[in-house]
């Protein structure tokens, strides 16, 4: 039985325009075969309770805000804890798909969103058609994107679930908030407005480029 999962996380929200939170994207991590992921999976959990930090789960954003329980580390510390989700990104089997709208300082619909994430699902169709079930795992924090993913895949798919899943629960899912952190990242530097703290973070907008963006492209199913 060939079996889909795929692991669900967003950036922005669906109020109006916001100078921090230009787009609203969607990230969807897609591991095609779970067993072959488990050494990858246990490498992640081994060094994240590794950290003298404690055992807490990866969120891209304050961690490179110095927000939350990341506040007061220093930013060598903070690259390091967001290494280790990029470099599950890296060496793991999975592929991803994203996509986004731009706010243009206007409230974007829910319709307008449903178009954006259908657009990406028709255009692989045929990926999605050759699996025999399809498990998707989202921590239902905006209940507006629930509802949207589950009319959509309802509306195409016999073989799916949703299933509710917290970060701290799988790796998979705290990698799809880096990758929407990378999405909003990739937009900001193609405008050119990456803030003080993300410069700093990732060593300058170059080097963002270079380092983490090159390679994140490469990791899509299809280029958004």
């Amino acid at each position: 039985m060939k079996i889909l999962s795929i692991y669900v996380d967003e950036t922005g929200d669906f109020g109006p325009y916001n100078s921090k939170t230009p787009i609203y994207g969607v990230s969807f991590v897609l591991c095609e075969n779970l067993d072959k992921c488990n050494c990858y999976l246990e490498k992640f959990n081994k060094r994240i309770k590794n950290k003298k930090q404690g055992d807490f789960a990866l969120h891209a954003g304050p961690l490179i805000r110095n927000e939350g329980p990341y506040e007061g580390l220093n930013r060598e510390d903070r690259v390091a804890l967001f290494d280790i989700g990029y470099d599950l990104l890296l060496e793991s089997p999975i592929k991803l798909l994203t996509t986004f709208i731009r706010k243009n300082e206007i409230k974007i619909t829910e319709q307008e969103i449903a178009k954006c994430i259908s657009r990406v699902i028709f255009e692989n169709l045929s990926f999605f058609r050759s699996f025999d079930e399809i498990n998707i795992y989202y921590d239902n924090g905006q209940t507006q994107l629930r509802s949207l993913i589950l009319g959509i895949f309802s509306a195409n798919f016999l073989n799916f679930n949703l299933i509710l899943a917290k970060q701290n629960e799988h790796p998979f899912m705290q990698l799809a908030d880096v990758c929407s952190t990378l999405l909003l990242l990739d937009f900001k530097v193609r405008e050119g407005n990456l803030t003080k703290s993300e410069n700093e973070f990732f060593g300058g907008r170059r080097n963002l480029k270079k380092v983490y963006l090159s390679s994140f492209r490469k990791k899509m199913l299809s280029q958004y």
